[in-house]
């Protein structure tokens, strides 16, 4: 599929139409950088929040084992300066997955660890944002926690795991802002759950991944709309043809991304789903993020196919991926009304790529496995301003 795909881009096949929107330098700007996979970044005010499998964290252009600085798993840096802060709780297996709270007091902390901040803590955490306390909040699950959402006195999760506070929970969950498992919302889903998502007015909960059905139902392919007092699906047109790794909602539009036979980019409006637009690449794409009127992808691709960004009314992915191929390396940025590719294009080495988009203050915070970005020497984090 890849010799294919290089061979046409050698054929001279049109470039795909573009827009300017973007007003970022493909060029990173300068941060600390991590020693492992930054697998999710959240911030909150001029404090960007990291987490994954890292170790430690060193400065902007230092080679591997200069001006290390120990941070376990969760680490936070200056939004604006790219500076190490002194925030540092500490996981002792790997972070997935971080969720602010509406009140941007506290950060939630999912994965696979046993351990936070020297406190027992399984799989579940809460981590004050100013000082890296551990709070008292204390859920547990018996597998990977892999996405969580804040709403209202609620936080919603999703992953692998069958039980939370011992009790049969399949994939989904909810537990109150006191750490308690919600007695009634428990929807369960037949395979992974990878991300969740709020709608702005709070009236429902979003979920994706690799699931196939939810409740027994088929109509929840992928992707479902789930009521956030009850946990009853909600109307929701559209079941992507590929696996969902990320939600984000901006006003009436949610965009995804995902996997499946390539990576895909797409677009859809609330309240119920209908498809606006579509893009695939030739690899997953595991992260998106929102600034203005660009749509920020990234993920383990090499190249865009955009010859069809139509809306369509089928469950298919809908693409001739025999034309209108671009090249861009892991990142990739579309413009959010109508799919075209922007110019923006700085590209990122390495097979997995970038797991983890976060926008905030004008500026992008990507994070993943890359050694370089942007034609920088970076290692698994950096900001495009």
């Amino acid at each position: 599929m890849l010799l294919a795909l290089a061979g046409l881009i050698l054929a001279g096949l049109p470039a795909v139409p573009a827009s300017a929107a973007s007003t970022l330098s493909p060029v990173p700007g300068t941060s600390y950088q991590a020693n492992g996979r930054v697998r999710t970044v959240v911030t909150i005010g001029s404090t960007v929040y990291l987490g994954g499998n890292f170790t430690s964290l060193r400065p902007a252009g230092a080679p591997a084992g200069t001006g290390e600085v120990a941070r376990s798993r969760l680490a936070a840096v200056n939004r604006d300066t790219g500076a190490l802060l002194p925030w540092n709780p500490g996981a002792d297996r790997d972070v997935y997955v971080l969720a602010v709270s509406p009140d941007a007091r506290t950060v939630y902390v999912g994965g696979y660890f046993t351990r936070v901040g020297g406190a027992a803590r399984k799989r579940l955490a809460a981590v004050d944002a100013a000082t890296g306390a551990v709070t008292s909040w204390a859920p547990t699950a018996n597998g990977k926690v892999l996405a969580l959402t804040a709403l209202g006195a609620r936080v919603y999760l999703g992953g692998t795991f069958s039980t939370v506070n011992g009790q049969p929970r399949t994939r989904l969950a909810a537990v109150s802002t006191a750490g308690v498992l919600d007695a009634g919302w428990k929807p369960a889903a037949d395979d992974t759950v990878r991300a969740l998502a709020s709608t702005p007015e709070g009236s429902a909960v979003l979920a994706g991944g690799d699931f196939f059905v939810v409740d027994g139902t088929s109509r929840s392919r992928h992707l479902v709309k789930l009521d956030p007092a009850t946990g009853a699906q909600q109307t929701w047109n559209w079941m992507p043809g590929y696996g969902v790794w990320e939600i984000v909602v901006t006003g009436s539009r949610v965009y995804l991304a995902g996997d499946g036979a390539g990576g895909h980019l797409a677009a859809h409006s609330l309240p119920n789903g209908g498809r606006l637009w579509q893009v695939q690449t030739d690899g997953g794409i595991q992260s998106a993020a929102v600034i203005g009127d660009t749509l920020y992808g990234g993920g383990h691709f090499d190249n865009v196919c955009a010859g069809n960004t139509t809306a369509g009314n089928g469950t298919g992915d809908g693409f001739d991926c025999q034309q209108n191929l671009a090249v861009r390396r892991k990142l990739v940025a579309l413009d959010v009304d109508t799919g075209a590719l922007d110019p923006w294009n700085p590209g990122a080495n390495s097979n997995l790529g970038v797991f983890a988009l976060e926008a905030s203050g004008g500026r992008l915070f990507a994070g993943g496995d890359f050694s370089k970005i942007g034609g920088v020497t970076q290692r698994s984090f950096a900001v495009f301003g």
